[in-house]
């Protein structure tokens, strides 16, 4: 198929030559396990809807897409800026032709693409839908090495992620060219992951894009060279895996410790990081659900937090980052490391897969750690590093707080025994409108819907949420070239 492309302030309008017959909108994207309904901002379309997201239509035709979106998943058309996210504006026929398309515009223009004449090109959808357009009459580029470089029409300082992208392709045996799509907003978007590029919005206060950089750069081998083979494509229905502990979670791992060991964060921030990951691994949500759960459910959970989220399930990132961290110091004991396994597994792997590789080297951990309750993780880490529950049994309520509303009330916690529930607002304690303080004994006034309601909280024991770690000696230096690592976490429950 082929495109032609015209951006307008908030709208993106595309002539459309295929063959006559059904074209079909992506209902989701890559790397993004939620259901966007992507076919949602088509606002006009010459041809016959005959579903949500499927039009007849002729060899040629025009439609109109709503583009205002800042994130950096969809796509935004302003006066003097385009950011294209192919399968949310373009829909597909044969999935293995090849896909063409043509921006009418005299700015500055970014894609991986392949450039043919006028249209920049991929041989099949997959490739297209990979490879993100931007284009500005101030765009610019800016190189981080003669392989890597970040297009953007903003200032940015890549600052110490050259160190870890070195690391990153030492360990993986390649320097492929690579583009970084980068974009401040009024909001932190995060970044999304392709082949040869990833797509990154923060807002304007974050100065720290190391760790975030590198996940997505390692996403270029864990996810998209290196895939679960039951992860498929079908961009119009959920894809269920087992396996994004792994994907998602062992990619922050690498991210973690390729940027630790190059120096480019702080062995205080690393170790804070790690410890806010397992304090995660404290709440009712790891004790009820495994990260192969945790994985099938991200279409309903993950990616649909809400304030219940910590009882009811547990992050497949938080989890898969530990989980890449055991691995990685018993592979060391083999005389191995973490990046031996994508060595040993084919592109399109299964558990069977790594968990063969790793029960060769008498490894055999993984089916405990991902099929049963998350917990175990915590467990396990308790015996290879230094861990403490700072706060076990001292005196809490069992809340976290935004202001004055309740944001999160974990269950079996003395404030879930007292009706306490999320959004409720705190207006007094004891009668004083004040703060709310841990003690034994607590009455406090909240507002319920514009109801005003008492109650009084029995201070319990917590059962340990603030995690401070300790990794030294010859583990610290062997996974990290330092002596030592520390941190507690940032998890704040009262």
């Amino acid at each position: 198929m082929i495109f032609e492309v015209t951006p307008k302030p908030r709208y993106i309008e595309v002539i459309a030559s295929g063959r006559e017959g059904i074209v079909s909108f992506p209902t989701y994207l890559p790397g993004s396990y939620i259901i966007r309904e992507l076919e949602r901002n088509v606002v006009e379309f010459e041809g016959i809807r005959v579903s949500k997201n499927k039009f007849y239509v002729k060899d040629k035709f025009r439609y109109l897409v709503y583009a205002s979106s800042k994130d950096q998943r969809e796509a935004i058309s302003t006066s003097d800026y385009l950011f294209i996210n192919p399968p949310a504006v373009f829909p597909y026929q044969d999935k293995y032709e090849n896909y063409c398309v043509k921006l009418n515009v005299k700015w500055p223009l970014k894609t991986t693409m392949e450039k043919r004449g006028e249209y920049y090109c991929a041989d099949d959808y997959e490739s297209f839908v990979d490879s993100p357009i931007q284009a500005s009459p101030i765009l610019k580029t800016i190189m981080i090495d003669e392989n890597h470089e970040i297009s953007t029409i903003d200032d940015v300082n890549p600052g110490s992620v050259k160190a870890v992208l070195e690391d990153i392709d030492r360990e993986m045996g390649t320097s492929e060219k690579y583009v970084f799509f980068f974009r401040r907003s009024d909001r932190n978007f995060g970044g999304i992951e392709h082949l040869n590029s990833s797509a990154i919005v923060v807002n304007w206060d974050r100065t720290d894009l190391t760790l975030l950089m590198a996940h997505e750069y390692f996403h270029r081998w864990n996810v998209r060279k290196f895939r679960p083979l039951d992860l498929d494509l079908d961009l119009e229905r959920e894809s269920y895996t087992d396996l994004l502990w792994f994907a998602e979670g062992v990619t922050d791992y690498v991210a973690w410790l390729s940027s630790t060991r190059v120096g480019a964060i702080k062995p205080e921030d690393a170790g804070k990081y790690l410890a806010t990951a397992m304090s995660k691994l404290t709440f009712p949500g790891a004790r009820r659900t495994s990260l192969a759960e945790s994985s099938r459910t991200t279409w309903i959970k993950y990616y649909r937090q809400d304030e219940n989220f910590l009882n009811s399930s547990v992050s497949y990132y938080d989890g898969g980052l530990l989980i890449g961290l055991i691995l990685d110091m018993l592979l060391r004991d083999k005389g191995e490391n973490i990046f031996s396994i994508f060595r040993n597994i084919p592109s399109r792997y299964t558990f069977h897969d790594i968990d063969s590789y790793l029960k060769s080297r008498n490894i055999e951990v993984l089916e405990e750690l991902i099929y049963y309750p998350s917990a175990r993780i915590l467990e396990k880490l308790s015996g290879m590093m230094e861990i403490d529950l700072v706060d076990k049994d001292s005196p809490y309520f069992g809340i976290m707080l935004d202001g004055n509303k309740i944001t999160y009330v974990e269950d079996g916690s003395p404030a879930d025994s007292a009706g306490l529930i999320p959004q409720d607002v705190l207006i007094a304690t004891d009668e004083i409108v004040k703060n709310i303080e841990v003690k034994s004994h607590l009455n406090v006034l909240i507002n319920r819907e514009g109801r005003v309601k008492k109650f009084t909280l029995m201070a319990g024991k917590s059962p340990g949420h603030k995690v401070k770690i300790a990794i030294r000696g010859d583990i610290a230096r062997r996974l990290l070239n330092v002596d030592s690592i520390d941190g507690t976490s940032t998890t704040n429950i009262i």
